[in-house]
């Protein structure tokens, strides 16, 4: 207990030599012009240079944009609501993150129909007493989503957020849906390993995607939203296996399959989102 306040005293010490600098920093007005007209003209916002440099400026002196003068009025206003007035955006901000937020639910449904239909599947493909193999096929869609997250840069970089969420969207309807049509244990294996190459991708890229689109004052709880999403749509997982547990021995095609449904209007209406400003 006595070493308590030395220590305290170090780790402020060694907070404030890590503290995260502001890449702007120290960068002059010229400096800053240059960097921004650079940037506009490798990505083709000649256009909207103005714009940018504004930017630029008021995230260099995040503390003191009042005292811009490149700055308008207007401009000021709007920096001074994303404070005073944090959650009164453009209602395009809270779409996007209602759509990936759908698609945060589906990832926990995913994942939470193994948990009925393994009351039923084991005994259709008489495998009830390998729990090895049953703790296997549960597993799949986790086992293909380790390796296929690696993935999610590269994938990124080729579709952008959108295309890239569509793509996973995809894995996400089609083998939720035919392993519900297997035949035997093997086939409903691989539908659930295909499952995990979109799921492994998706889950990496829409908390990037929402922070993206955030303003920085609200970015933490709306990227946070995410898992709360998935817990939502594990809920509804346990609702729907809940539903159709008294179908009969084939319950587990059922609550297998049901997780499909809320993948079509993700797939539909991620085109009517904004893109990511990254692309």
């Amino acid at each position: 207990m006595q070493g308590m306040p030395h220590f305290s005293r170090l780790l402020r010490i060694e907070l404030t030599i890590y503290r995260i600098r502001n890449p702007l920093a120290g960068i002059n007005k010229r400096g800053l012009r240059f960097k921004v007209s650079g940037f506009c003209q490798e990505y083709g916002f000649q256009e909207e240079e103005e714009v940018f440099f504004k930017g630029a400026l008021a995230a260099q002196n995040p503390e003191d944009y009042e005292k811009l003068e490149e700055l308008t009025e207007l401009d000021k206003y709007h920096l001074r609501r994303e404070v005073t007035r944090r959650w009164h955006h453009p209602k395009d901000l809270y779409y996007a993150i209602a759509i990936c937020s759908l698609g945060s639910a589906v990832q926990g449904w995913d994942n939470t129909g193994a948990n009925g239909a393994n009351l039923s599947f084991p005994a259709e493909f008489g495998i009830q007493h390998k729990p090895w193999l049953i703790g296997a096929i549960n597993s799949g869609p986790t086992l293909f989503g380790l390796l296929s997250a690696w993935a999610a840069d590269p994938i990124n970089n080729a579709l952008g957020r959108r295309g890239t969420i569509f793509l996973t969207g995809i894995f996400c309807v089609f083998p939720v849906l035919a392993q519900a049509f297997t035949q035997n244990w093997w086939g409903l294996m691989l539908c659930r390993l295909f499952m995990g190459l979109g799921m492994g991708v998706k889950i990496s890229t829409i908390p990037i995607f929402c922070a993206e689109v955030a303003p920085a004052s609200i970015r933490g709880g709306l990227v946070t939203s995410f898992q709360l999403w998935v817990a939502f749509g594990i809920l509804v997982g346990f609702c729907s296996n809940l539903a159709f547990y008294r179908v009969g021995r084939l319950a587990w095609r059922f609550q297998l399959g049901a997780a499909f449904a809320p993948a079509i209007p993700v797939l539909i209406f991620i085109w009517f989102v904004p893109e990511s400003p990254r692309w």
